[in-house]
């Protein structure tokens, strides 16, 4: 049988299957929103309609294995895994079936009174957010800055966080639910002890209030992994405190690196708990921010420190910059900006709040104000303004037109649906954990700043501070997706930091398709891993290599 036949066959079989609980589409069809978010050769992508449809296709896939080398199931939720692969399956394989389950975008359960919710993968940030302002819930939506078309589910599965109160958003997640690779749907052993009492299934409250249940906590092995096929997951939702603001601290001295970490320290050594996660940006990630790029998008090059200068002379940009939040009573967050300004005195050259005079007055002003004088100061205002909605639990799009800094087709529009792999930019994320030690931290920036340039990528920096002793960088590569030297250029520079971080003690957390497939399978942990994996799917029939090297021992 010639490989195209197989390939209508397969496409039969699972249509079959399916019959109105889903659809099969070809990747190459017009139709199929998914491809475009594919970047690998031409695969059939499954939509089902339903959860119930998940495990047909399971069991379609296993009864064609004999028949298919390496058939597998990559599941997706809404495959916007920016500058991970978005929605492409962690492969080489040919026989590869994308479970596109954006269609399943239901919340399946809430509860007003205490914000614990259950949604599907498909839910997006943006349709929990209108969910939660129709039923005019006080509870924040876990926003990333992905931005508002991105799941809910899946970042938290793959231990995302952002810079609400709950900023680690598996932290939030108190049950999970979906189906095996033999079509056995898993739930909790809360739920499943409810059951024996219930015959007809009604859902157990205490089992989404409690994440631990009981025996080896499970839950956890179904997060960056293809051991299940997870259709809906519950969340605590943080709630909404009566006093919100945020804080931005400007050092301009470039040696002021120390002295800003030390009032993150600071600030954290005395109000962990009232405080989020505080990111700390340098000088070109902030003028990235703020300006377009001088060097013009299609130019494969790091800026001069002349144009960073400009740029930091026009909108005031300092060489490193802390922003962070408080939330609490009216009373405790009154008492935090005031013990703030006692530990940024005569270190920050600069300390504002959001709900400062200000701020405020600056707001009216450039609003009302048509001057083109002022034109730099509103853009910078309005970039403000979407930054504290994000830190508030508000979808934003806010930080997407990074993605676009070296995209010379298309440019950032925020008045759009912004999707950077459908408009074809280029991007990669470097985003170890860094010890929350100045010197570790003071070393990790010369690396960066040293490796980077030797690429041709800008070394853009961002330390998000999730507590007092964790310590996360994100460092964006950014570059044009059509210029070869440059794509090459791009994974290089990746590959350089990864080796050489592990090297000085930067461990990355999240790990794309490339390097999932170079992690050491002979380590013990990875074997353990392997061995439950390959005891929940012995065919390797749901995503078989996704954070599993042991698979290739077996």
């Amino acid at each position: 049988m010639s490989s195209n036949t197989k390939f209508d066959c397969l496409f039969r079989s699972l249509t079959e299957s399916l019959g109105p609980d889903g659809k099969v589409l070809l990747a190459s069809n017009s139709e199929c929103e998914s491809a475009k978010r594919i970047q690998s050769e031409d695969i059939l992508v499954v939509k089902p309609f339903t959860p119930q449809a998940i495990p047909q296709v399971l069991n379609t896939v296993d009864r064609l294995q004999n028949e298919y080398k390496c058939l597998s199931v990559y599941p997706v939720s809404t495959g916007k895994n920016w500058g991970y692969g978005s929605a492409t399956p962690s492969t080489k394989n040919e026989n590869a079936i994308l479970l596109d389950m954006s269609l399943l975008n239901e919340v399946t359960f809430f509860d007003a009174e205490s914000g614990v919710i259950s949604v599907q993968p498909g839910v997006t940030q943006q349709q929990l957010y209108d969910f939660l302002q129709e039923q005019n819930a006080p509870f924040m939506v876990p926003v990333t800055g992905a931005g508002p078309t991105t799941s809910i589910l899946g970042n938290a599965l793959e231990r995302g966080y952002g810079i609400t109160p709950i900023a680690d958003h598996f932290t939030a997640v108190t049950a999970v639910k979906g189906y095996l690779a033999d079509g056995s749907f898993y739930e909790s052993s809360l739920q499943a002890m409810s059951n024996t009492a219930h015959s007809n299934g009604e859902e157990c409250y205490v089992d989404k209030t409690f994440k631990w249940k009981h025996g080896p906590y499970l839950d956890g092995i179904f997060t960056q992994s293809g051991n299940m096929v997870v259709s809906e997951v519950t969340i605590a939702l943080a709630r909404k405190k009566p006093a919100f603001d945020s804080f931005y601290m400007r050092f301009f001295n470039e040696k002021s690196f120390e002295t800003a970490y030390g009032v993150v320290q600071d600030i954290f050594q005395n109000l962990e708990g009232v405080v989020g996660s505080i990111n700390l940006m340098d000088k070109r990630r902030v003028a990235a921010m703020v300006a377009d790029n001088p060097q013009g998008a299609g130019n494969h090059a790091v800026m001069t420190s002349e144009q960073v200068n400009k740029i930091a002379k026009k909108f005031d940009v300092p060489e490193w910059t802390v922003v962070g939040t408080i939330y609490g009573t009216k009373a405790v967050a009154k008492a935090a900006k005031k013990d703030i300004k006692k530990i940024a005195a005569k270190k920050a050259d600069q300390l504002l709040f959001s709900n400062s005079l200000l701020v405020s007055l600056g707001k009216v002003v450039t609003e009302n104000t048509n001057l083109a004088l002022l034109s730099s100061a509103r853009e910078q205002l309005e970039k403000l303004s979407a930054g504290i909605e994000v830190m508030q639990g508000k979808p934003s799009q806010v930080a997407l037109p990074l993605a676009y800094w070296r995209n010379p087709r298309v440019k950032p529009d925020k008045k759009r649906i912004m999707n950077p792999a459908e408009d074809g930019c280029g991007l990669l994320w470097y985003a170890p954990l860094v010890p929350a030690k100045a010197n570790a931290m003071k070393q990790f920036v010369d690396m960066i700043r040293t490796i980077a340039p030797k690429y041709n990528i800008e070394p853009m920096i961002t330390f998000t501070n999730l507590s007092g002793i964790s310590t996360d960088s994100t460092i964006p590569i950014v570059f044009d997706k059509e210029n070869p030297q440059a794509v090459d250029d791009a994974h290089n520079c990746l590959d350089a930091l990864y080796h050489e971080g592990l090297k000085q003690g930067f461990v990355p957390y999240r790990l794309n398709i490339k390097q999932q497939q170079e992690l050491d399978p002979n380590s013990t942990f990875w074997k353990t891993a392997g061995k439950i994996a390959h005891a929940l799917d012995p065919k390797g029939i749901i995503s078989p290599d996704r954070y599993n090297p042991y698979k290739n021992l077996i």
